[in-house]
């Protein structure tokens, strides 16, 4: 299996190498695979004709579809967003623009909350306010990739993504209806949140490139919908791996209000907040739990501690989440040494 797995990138490799030096009309000096992350697309980088280049193949067509359509809208804007050169007759191939060797994940990991990083983020949450308002009524979402809008649907997919990935997997006890009930009523209550949006839906900082002027360019928003302004502020602030201290949270928090002068936009978005932590916290912990528990990539498996600890410190600090008893009850089971243990057996497994 693993020998025909080798032999179908290689010639995955081959074809994407061949189909960017038709492009340029030059051999490339430099070929190479880029490391994968969550998802199945396969990225190289490339130097040919003195510049270098980002190669993409994918095999999923409606998703490269979603991405070359938000791309080009991108571009007429003059979004900070990589520019596609050329796309392949099948559509699975395509050439993108180079934007940095390093991505804002990166920087964090060598500098903390540095004076640069800081700067950096500031830029990020400008730039990601600026895409927000200047794709307002630009965008038909009934092309986006897997979901319209941030509803029912998606809120469902997240939750069970949760309950299914890691609840279920470390066979933590919970009362069934009582969960859904409360599932459906934290839907109910997510789906009325405003302003509503673009949505990125993966904003965090190893999908923010920074190139050698510090200038920041936003990749992988290949799944963005319509949805609450906030979730990509959260998604950016609260991610786990950054482990931002809270009171440069606090700091870039007030710093992305700062952008609206209506007072009731800052009221609206403010409510929002706490409601977008939970469902945001536990939709990135059942990732966790499917990449890393499940298909055992390392990335997630090293992550899914952080996660823990993210939504366990949030569910402790929200008062309302008394409003949600049972899903509480199995957050706090999470911390337990019963479900540690569980976790390092499914993680030492060979």
């Amino acid at each position: 299996m693993q020998i025909i797995i080798f032999v179908r990138y290689s010639k995955i490799l081959e074809k994407a190498q061949l189909f960017l030096e038709k492009y340029t009309r030059e051999k490339a000096s430099a070929f190479y695979a880029l490391p994968q992350s969550g998802s199945s697309r396969s990225n190289f980088f490339a130097t040919s004709a003195g510049k270098d280049f980002i190669i993409t193949y994918n095999d999923n067509l409606r998703e490269n579809d979603s991405f070359f359509y938000l791309s080009s809208i991108f571009s007429d804007l003059k979004l900070n967003t990589p520019h596609i050169f050329e796309i392949s007759d099948d559509r699975k191939l395509y050439i993108q623009e180079h934007l940095g060797k390093h991505t804002l994940s990166d920087i964090i990991d060598k500098e903390g909350c540095s004076d640069r990083v800081k700067s950096i983020v500031k830029q990020s949450l400008t730039r990601l306010y600026e895409m927000q308002q200047l794709t307002r009524g630009q965008i038909d979402f009934s092309r986006a990739f897997e979901y319209e809008r941030y509803d029912e649907l998606p809120i469902q997919n997240d939750l069970f993504y949760f309950k299914s990935f890691v609840a279920d997997v470390l066979e933590i006890p919970y009362h069934k209806s009582n969960l859904l009930k409360e599932f459906r009523n934290l839907t109910l209550k997510l789906e009325q949140l405003t302003p509503r949006c673009l949505m990125i839906r993966d904003f965090q900082s190893r999908n923010i490139m920074v190139n050698d002027r510090d200038e920041v360019c936003f990749i992988d928003y290949q799944s963005a919908m319509e949805g609450p302004a906030m979730y990509d502020v959260i998604s950016f602030l609260y991610q786990a791996k950054a482990n931002f201290p809270d009171e440069f949270k606090e700091e870039m928090l007030k710093y992305y209000f700062s952008h609206y002068e209506d007072a009731t936009a800052h009221q609206l978005l403010e409510e929002s907040l706490n409601p977008l932590k939970l469902i945001r916290f536990m939709q990135v912990l059942g990732a966790y739990g499917f990449r890393g528990l499940i298909q055992r990539k390392s990335h997630f498996m090293t992550s899914i501690s952080a996660g823990i600890e993210n939504l366990c410190r949030f569910a402790v600090t929200w008062d309302e989440i008394d409003a949600y008893p049972e899903l509480k009850k199995l957050i706090q089971e999470l911390k337990t040494e019963e479900s540690k243990n569980k976790i390092e057996a499914i993680l030492n497994k060979i």
